[in-house]
């Protein structure tokens, strides 16, 4: 074999390897994502948007209030808005990758906490905040549900108002008390509670048989009308941190929120994402597939 041809085979394999290289680094990349991650409370960061998805989350939560200007701000002495630090970051994801994650199948959640004292006019301030992104958010318009890459949910809404909006960005997101009482899911697709709500287990020895059903009987109850639950509140020690979080995922919680986002990637990297049984069928997405332009590029992260 003359010298030109050996050289041509072996930048064959060079590049056969760099491209194998180059997949297995995708794949990595996609194991980071977990579907049942929800970072609490990110609004001190500096960048909330930008801890969550370091650590793959598939939402956040953030604490908003509304400034003497009426403009909706996170919460916290720093004034910063929602739109530049929250919706905007998420934006220019989804412009460069096509999705919040690539492999997310259902709207990446943000859900705001707001300060009691945000006014009776929270909910038009809000609307004008998220107008801008209508094209990233879930919607309801004219009363039909729309999906997209991102979902706005308001804890503690006030639910006549919102459902006496036949076009909104956002939705509210509900307790488990909401379970069972035909609240409809495009008011309410989430139901969120503290772990000590309704269990008495300290996350010590094993949980009571009656408290798992109980909790399991909720989760299915949840499920069955189409919504998902998110738990938060988790002690903080390890090991009963760590036993709580099992119970919850055995229970099939959808989202389970932490402030040791570190911690909750750990566990949730070596237990399988399991899916509900209400969503989509297999194969098929929640979320608009989007036209990829010939000047896009992947971004580098």
């Amino acid at each position: 074999m003359s010298g030109l041809m050996v050289a041509g085979a072996l930048a064959g394999l060079a590049s056969i390897g760099a491209t194998t290289a180059a997949a297995t680094t995708v794949v990595r990349r996609e194991r980071t994502f977990l579907p049942r991650g929800h970072a609490a409370r990110v609004d001190t960061r500096r960048d909330p948007v930008d801890v969550a998805l370091r650590y793959g989350c598939a939402g956040l939560t953030v604490g908003i209030a509304v400034d003497a200007q009426r403009r909706v701000v996170l919460a916290g002495p720093s004034g910063r808005f929602l739109r530049q630090h929250v919706l905007e970051p998420l934006a220019e994801r989804v412009r460069r990758r096509g999705r919040v994650h690539a492999a997310q199948h259902e709207a990446f959640g943000v859900v705001l906490e707001a300060d009691p004292n945000a006014g009776a006019d929270l909910l038009d301030r809000l609307e004008d905040a998220l107008v801008p992104y209508a094209d990233l958010l879930s919607a309801v318009t004219g009363g039909a549900l729309r999906h997209g890459h991102v979902q706005i949910m308001l804890a503690g809404a006030h639910r006549r108002a919102l459902e006496a909006r036949a076009d909104r960005l956002f939705f509210a997101e509900g307790t488990l008390n909401d379970v069972g009482r035909d609240v409809p899911t495009d008011v309410v697709p989430v139901v969120a509670e503290h772990v000590a709500w309704r269990i008495g287990w300290d996350g010590r020895g094993e949980i009571a048989a009656e408290e798992r059903y109980l909790l399991r009987s909720l989760m299915r109850a949840a499920h069955l009308e189409g919504k998902r639950v998110r738990f938060y509140g988790v002690p903080t020690g390890h090991r009963i941190r760590r036993a709580f979080w099992t119970e919850l995922h055995s229970a099939g919680a959808d989202l389970i929120s932490a402030e040791n986002l570190g911690a909750l990637r750990r566990f949730l990297r070596g237990r399988h994402a399991h899916r509900t049984t209400y969503g989509p069928a297999p194969g098929q997405l929640w979320l608009p597939e989007r036209k990829v332009r010939a000047n896009d590029r992947p971004a580098r992260r």
